[in-house]
């Protein structure tokens, strides 16, 4: 006898096959990106310094492959049945507001029960009612914290779609992000020279003891230097974002993030190449920090007008002008250039001493500067637009994006660039026939 289902059973059916059809597509998601996107932070490594290093960070790793699970899994159902937004422009951007005033008055509230506890060491009178409404804000902001993950990925969507990164006019890669407190990063350089060799990432909230342990022991080998620091983002995918109150700062991250994304659909060493050539590295991660400045200047212009006014000023190319260095970048530059001078002499002692010596005085003037070793240069050394660095890749990057006919010209040709030597070819051709002004 023939069976014919009814209408529920169909249904409950259709339910099931596209059930699994969400599984079969976040297992592959997740195949792809641990096989790539994680390089060398994914895969054990022969090498006797990486087995060393996952014998002592064994107990804080970031697992991976546990968040990608869940996040990818959560984006596709997000996708599938995304959670009821407001409906007119404006009630969005009111609720994108309304979560930047509660991480604002968390943060106030934070600083306040430390200042009790670091200047009084604290009662339960003086810390409950703070610490009962730090409980409530950040209830409330729970709340509607996926409603503004996917706002302000659309409105980067939209911005992206007008700049032409479409396929099928769809936006790819899709923008998704999380707000969360990305892996705390663990920087090796060898002693000798300044270069970021290995990230690692670790879980985040460490403590200083925490920290100064596994840099302690690590560096007990003799011929690395490490450091471990806070991030405030993370290219997987979602991408990990950081909570911040100032809008320019999230949307910078977000459109940061997702450059890094955009840039492993080219099967190029400009992105596979990350872990493994430094330069590249630095390319990459000055590439993104201009994107990602970029196109924030365009979303606050377009959704947040009343937030133009504190944006930095642009060029007559439209691009924004370098900060001017603090006194504290201008030192850490000083600072820098002996210590690239001592380790070509191969004074890697003197330099050691001489950046502790400097990193104490630093701290008199009241800059909160745990440690100073060639791996902190080598991590903050990555990112070339920073008001401190002595890279010449910024200005060139800048030099580049100036001389392209459209952002997605530029990230394009800076998608396709499979060597350092590439790089330099197209510095050489946009020197030898700069654009018109």
């Amino acid at each position: 006898m023939l069976w014919l289902p009814d209408k529920k059973s169909l249904k409950a059916m259709a339910r099931t096959r596209r059930l699994r059809r969400r599984r079969r597509l976040a297992r592959l998601l997740i195949l792809w990106f641990l096989c790539f996107g994680l390089g060398a932070a994914s895969a054990p490594s022969q090498h006797a310094l990486l087995v060393e290093v996952d014998a002592i960070t064994a107990a804080h790793q970031f697992d991976f492959v546990d968040w990608e699970f869940g996040a990818v899994a959560s984006e596709i159902q997000r996708r599938w049945d995304p959670p009821p937004l407001p409906n007119s422009e404006s009630e969005q951007q009111t609720l994108v507001l309304t979560f930047l005033e509660q991480e604002e008055r968390m943060a106030e509230l934070k600083h306040k029960l430390d200042e009790i506890f670091t200047v009084t060491t604290g009662s339960i009178q003086q810390t409950t009612p703070l610490a009962q409404e730090l409980t409530e804000i950040r209830a409330a902001q729970n709340e509607i914290k996926s409603q503004v993950e996917i706002i302000l990925s659309r409105q980067v969507e939209t911005v992206l779609r007008d700049e032409g990164f479409t396929t099928a006019r769809v936006v790819f890669p899709p923008v998704a992000f999380r707000f969360v407190d990305p892996p705390t990063g663990l920087i090796l350089s060898p002693r000798g020279k300044i270069q970021n060799e290995h990230f690692v990432g670790l879980q985040p909230g460490l403590d200083n003891h925490q920290r100064a342990d596994i840099e302690g022991m690590l560096e007990q080998r003799g011929d690395v230097s490490s450091y471990i620091t806070d991030i405030g983002g993370l290219g997987s995918y979602p991408t990990m974002v950081i909570n911040h109150a100032f809008l320019p700062y999230l949307i910078d991250t977000i459109a940061h993030e997702w450059t890094h994304n955009y840039l492993y659909t080219f099967p190029t060493n400009i992105a596979w190449g990350y872990q493994t050539h430094p330069q590249l590295m630095t390319i990459n991660e000055t590439t993104a920090t201009l994107v990602g400045g970029e196109i924030s200047r365009k979303v606050i212009t377009r959704f947040y007008p009343d937030w133009v006014d504190q944006l930095p000023p642009v060029d007559h190319t439209g691009q924004a002008l370098p900060a001017e260095p603090s006194e504290f970048f201008l030192t850490m530059r000083t600072i820098r250039q002996e210590v690239d001078r001592l380790l070509a002499e191969s004074k890697i002692e003197a330099a050691e001493a001489f950046m502790e010596t400097e990193r104490l005085k630093l701290v008199e003037k009241g800059h909160s500067l745990r440690k100073l070793n060639q791996a902190y240069f080598a991590f903050h050394g990555s990112y070339a637009l920073s008001p401190g660095s002595i890279d010449p890749t910024g200005p060139q990057i800048r030099q580049l994006r100036a001389a392209s006919p459209s952002l997605k010209a530029f990230l394009n040709r800076m998608g396709w660039l499979d060597s350092y030597e590439d790089y330099l070819d197209w510095l050489a051709e946009v020197s030898r026939d700069p654009p018109s002004s």
